[in-house]
């Protein structure tokens, strides 16, 4: 049986087509390797790493007020 492993998500940041629609992302690399992916990739090109894609990541986002001590 072949060990399938979690990508690495991280939050990336696309100014989008001249600045109109700039927004965030949710970007994935190997965790081994460091390649960057593209979602559903089965492995990774450089060091046949297979990923795991049974749970997706996305981006939350919480608004809160802070007060300065």
């Amino acid at each position: 049986m072949v060990e399938k492993v979690k990508p690495n998500a991280n939050i990336k940041y696309s100014s989008g087509n001249d600045g109109w629609d700039e927004h965030y992302y949710v970007g994935y690399s190997c965790p081994r390797c460091g390649k960057n992916l593209i979602e559903n990739e089965i492995a990774c090109v450089n060091c046949g790493t297979f990923f795991d894609w049974s749970s997706r990541a996305h981006i939350e986002i919480r608004r809160e007020i802070v007060w300065d001590n």
